[in-house]
């Protein structure tokens, strides 16, 4: 995001802001007013202040240093965005935790001095801000004062901004047709309202950009690279409110609400409505989506209580119905299409052509190979087309300035997805054009047997993410080596390519989630060398339920099914590193590739090339 004031202009200006509100410390989460993991360009404050682009973090602005956390994903690509004579990296799980920081350092500073640490409470989710108030208490900090921004009150980062700032985006608001929903708008109403009576509330705040579109099968395209629209929702007994400018609803989009008897009212009137309606009510706020301003606005009304339980949306989508599992299934096989006559192109222009496409352009020709697939939208997240040491950075976003070229000398890291009416992908692909050094071979076929363990895992009902990362793991643990990101996510349905509850990984909120059949992740371990390669295997895995020889203790048990097929590089196997099992996995993997693939390619050379990519292996 480019800003025409520098690092330490903008530090400076907010300071002046700070010290005019008498704040000592001020928090700049990435999330907007929904906790979105993407937002929308006017929402990027976190972005703007430190010119740090990576999608997860926060940053800390106190009068004498600006401190920016992030996690293991972002370590190197923070290194090199933000400005070191003003910004201090805080390396999340190795450096202190924000609120260890705040009372070790800042807080103990001046000991005897109230510290008023401010934030906007319209971008800090309730969660978050009562761990932090717990932390502060538990560690005896009574000189520290959190102050929220009041509602009305101008967020100081947008007054650095300026006129800067980017607008709100109003994109169209389009109808998601039951044909790929697969549910209507009656039913799910119906599904929520019963779980709300049960959970004894009778107004449930909607909160959640990808709760409120799945819920009114609506899409938008507010947010870059992911479907929805700036809203929000109130459901009561009797009432479905949907807070967007109705003039942004197409035609069809209208007739549906209509149909359902929803009524919109513009967006930002969702505080002053909340205020009237929650009053006496039993008011249910995802403590995780739901934002401090929305919190504080019930307390106001008066409620009579708020149930911060997580939305029961979120449980709702994260399980496919038939429709949806069959359009993720359909999706994927026209996104494998295109990327496998990318994968043909690239490695003819390389080993053939002896030409040196840079990052850039690479991903451009991928990018609209997919733009022809039927059903195409957009892309899911920006293309990760990385070349040695650039593979190395986790989340890369290739810069047509400074990026490298792809060669036969080196790996080629390539992470991806589309948007399609009927469904979201999400693949991942390590690739080399000449001849790999051993050390490469070795690390590939270590992260290639963690994601093997994880596609044939079968495992109880009411197994955790947080087992499964450490089933995945074990292959590369077994030789010292490992990743500094989660190995799986859920994925949406024509929606978020990152969506939850359901995560694999590392992180204790994966341990909170039961994975069920019907639910989508991904499987993508990994390893990352600094300074020379990065390697990554990304499919996605739908949980289905199998049959297995006992049942101990009367649970039923459960794996996976790959619906990604995309071959795997054989340059890059040690076969000697491969147990017979991994052989014959790998072996089938490339059969269904073929065989799902091949009747969808047009290009000759894609076909040459998934004909060659797919022939058995053996020792």
């Amino acid at each position: 995001m480019s800003s025409s004031i520098s690092a330490e202009q903008k530090v400076t200006l907010l300071r002046k802001y700070m010290k005019d509100l008498q704040l000592d410390a001020f928090i700049i989460p990435s999330e907007d007013a929904h906790q979105s993991e993407y937002v929308a360009n006017c929402d990027q404050r976190r972005q703007f202040i430190s010119d740090f682009t990576g999608s997860a973090g926060f940053a800390v602005v106190t009068q004498q240093e600006a401190l920016l956390w992030t996690d293991g994903r972002y370590f190197l690509q923070a290194e090199k965005e933000l400005d070191s004579k003003v910004w201090k990296l805080m390396r999340m799980l190795e450096d202190k935790s924000l609120e260890d920081w705040l009372v070790d350092c800042f807080i103990a500073e001046s000991p005897q001095t109230v510290r008023n640490i401010g934030m906007d409470g319209r971008f800090i989710s309730v969660a978050s801000f009562k761990r932090l108030e717990k932390t502060l208490q538990d560690k005896g900090s009574s000189n520290a004062s959190l102050v929220l921004l009041t509602i009305g009150e101008e967020n100081l980062v947008d007054k650095v901004w300026g006129k800067d700032k980017p607008p709100i985006p109003k994109s169209l608001v389009f109808l998601h047709s039951e044909e790929y929903a697969g549910e209507s708008v009656k039913s799910k109403l119906a599904r929520v309202r019963e779980s709300m009576a049960k959970n004894h509330c009778n107004l449930l705040i909607v909160s959640a950009l990808d709760e409120v579109a799945w819920l009114f099968n609506l899409r938008g395209s507010d947010v870059e690279y992911n479907p929805v629209f700036l809203s929000y929702a109130i459901i009561t007994d009797t009432q479905s409110l949907l807070f967007v400018d109705a003039s942004r609803l197409e035609k069809e989009a209208q007739q549906s609400l209509n149909e359902q008897n929803i009524q919109t009212i513009p967006y930002e009137n969702i505080f002053q409505v909340l205020q009237e309606k929650a009053k006496g009510c039993k008011v249910w706020l995802d403590k995780n989506k739901g934002n401090m301003a929305l919190y504080q606005v019930c307390q106001n009304a008066p409620c009579e209580k708020i149930v911060e339980k997580p939305c029961p949306i979120s449980w709702f989508k994260a399980l496919k119905n038939e429709r949806e599992v069959q359009g993720a299934k359909d999706a994927h096989i026209r996104d494998a299409a295109a990327l496998i006559t990318y994968f043909a192109w690239l490695e003819h222009q390389v080993v053939v052509e002896k030409q040196k496409p840079t990052e850039c352009e690479a991903a451009d020709v991928l990018d609209s190979l997919r733009s022809k697939q039927n059903l195409f939208v957009s892309l899911s997240f920006p293309t990760i087309s990385s070349v040695g040491s650039n593979a190395a950075i986790i989340h890369y976003r290739p810069n047509p300035k400074d990026c490298k070229r792809v060669d036969n000398q080196h790996i080629y890291l390539c992470d991806s997805g589309g948007q399609y009416r009927d469904g979201t992908t999400d693949v991942t692909r390590t690739l080399h054009f000449g001849i790999p050094s051993q050390r490469e071979k070795e690390c590939y076929t270590r992260v290639l047997k963690s994601h093997i363990q994880m596609d044939t895992a079968i495992f109880p009902k009411g197994t955790s993410g947080l087992a499964l990362d450490c089933l995945t793991r074990a292959p590369l643990w077994k030789v010292g080596l490992d990743y500094r990101h989660g190995t799986g996510h859920g994925v949406g349905s024509f929606l978020n390519v990152h969506e939850g509850p359901q995560s694999i990984s590392f992180r204790p909120s994966a341990s909170e989630v039961a994975l069920e059949p019907n639910m989508l992740v991904t499987d993508e371990p990994g390893y990352y060398e600094d300074g020379a390669f990065g390697i990554r295997i990304e499919n996605v895995l739908l949980i289905k339920s199998v049959e297995t020889p006992n049942q101990f203790g009367g649970k039923p048990y459960y794996g996976f099914e790959h619906i990604t097929f995309v071959p795997m590089e054989s340059r890059l196997i040690d076969l000697n590193l491969l147990t017979d099992e991994e052989l014959t996995w790998i072996n089938r993997y490339h059969e269904e590739c073929w065989s799902k693939v091949s009747p969808y390619l047009k290009d000759e050379k894609a076909f040459k090339w998934l004909q060659e990519r797919t022939r058995p292996l053996n020792k």
